[in-house]
């Protein structure tokens, strides 16, 4: 059988490497990676569960019994590989009529351009598929909750039966409601209603909003008024970086993310290349794919205005 390894050293090698030197450029300017905690999975899916911690101790008087409690326990969230993948297939004649290697005329550059878009239309499928968990962020078309709600609601379910929101309509990124937006993301509770006390580490903004955002941050004074008051942000001793992201299509939405694991990505097999000969027709055959899966794990960790 003529496989690849027979034909990997004579065959059309550059053409190889632009598709997977075009993948790995292309991924280092990737924004998904910082909205996410990524973590290898050899399994077909994985899955995590959830308990609460205990109550408030409860005030025991003389030759009283102690009160007993105990954890609640919450539903399980599934993370479901998906394989993504896509081929180019090029003619015998198509390469030996381009100049390239030991071909005989024509333009390289046809040739280099197949391979290049293979590489970057694997990262696009890593960006657009992540954005869908901001843009689709009130709805449950994509993703889902352990508790089968959005991302972003107003009626997320604790284990002790309350609920919470972690979904505000403010109409602008104002100085004003940034600061709602941030004590409401940053000042929780945990499923027995303890205070816990998160903090943001990413505003995420569509680059209609990135001018805004940076008044917003990182004026030294206050940029709503025309006084000189200080910027009480500044003086806060947070340290938000503004993530800009053009595939965030709302242009009037921004994000909130919190320190925590919010969005896990199982990588089960990382974008990979390969390519073949076919021994009949002498085409090339060249495919890339990758099998990953991104769930939410935490809504506490994201914080959406989306008017």
């Amino acid at each position: 059988m003529w496989t690849r390894a027979r034909f990997n050293h004579e065959y059309i090698p550059g053409l190889f490497a632009v598709g997977i030197d075009s993948y790995m450029t292309a991924r280092a300017q990737s924004k998904y990676r910082s909205m996410c905690t990524i973590k290898t999975s050899r399994k077909a899916k994985e899955e995590d569960t959830i308990r609460s911690g205990l109550g408030l101790p409860v005030e025991k008087h003389e030759g009283a019994a102690v009160t007993y409690d105990t954890q609640i326990g919450g539903p399980k969230q599934t993370w479901v590989h998906r394989v993504w993948a896509l081929a180019v297939r090029i003619t015998e004649e198509a390469i030996d009529d381009n100049l390239y290697e030991l071909s005989a005329g024509g333009n390289a550059d046809s040739l280099n351009e197949l391979f290049k878009d293979l590489g970057e239309a694997m990262n696009e499928n890593m960006e657009t598929k992540m954005a869908r968990f901001l843009v689709n962020g009130t709805a449950t078309t994509y993703h889902t909750t352990r508790f089968s709600k959005a991302l972003f609601a107003s009626d997320h379910s604790r284990l002790d039966g309350s609920t919470f929101s972690n979904y505000s309509t403010n109409a602008d990124l104002t100085y004003s409601a940034f600061w709602s937006v941030l004590i409401s993301a940053e000042n929780q509770y945990n499923h027995r209603q303890f205070k816990i006390k998160k903090r943001v580490k990413n505003l995420w903004v569509p680059p209609q909003l990135e001018r805004k955002a940076r008044e917003v941050l990182h004026s030294p004074d206050k940029p709503d008024t025309a006084n000189r008051a200080i910027s009480a942000y500044r003086d806060s001793g947070r340290n938000i970086a503004i993530q800009v992201w053009p595939h965030l299509t709302d242009t009037d939405a921004f994000y909130y993310q919190l320190d925590g694991p919010g969005i896990v990505l199982f990588q089960n097999r990382k974008t990979r290349f390969a390519r073949e000969k076919d021994f009949q027709t002498g085409d090339m055959m060249c495919k890339a794919d990758q099998r990953w899966v991104a769930e939410i794990r935490d809504e506490r960790d994201w914080y959406g205005n989306i008017p």
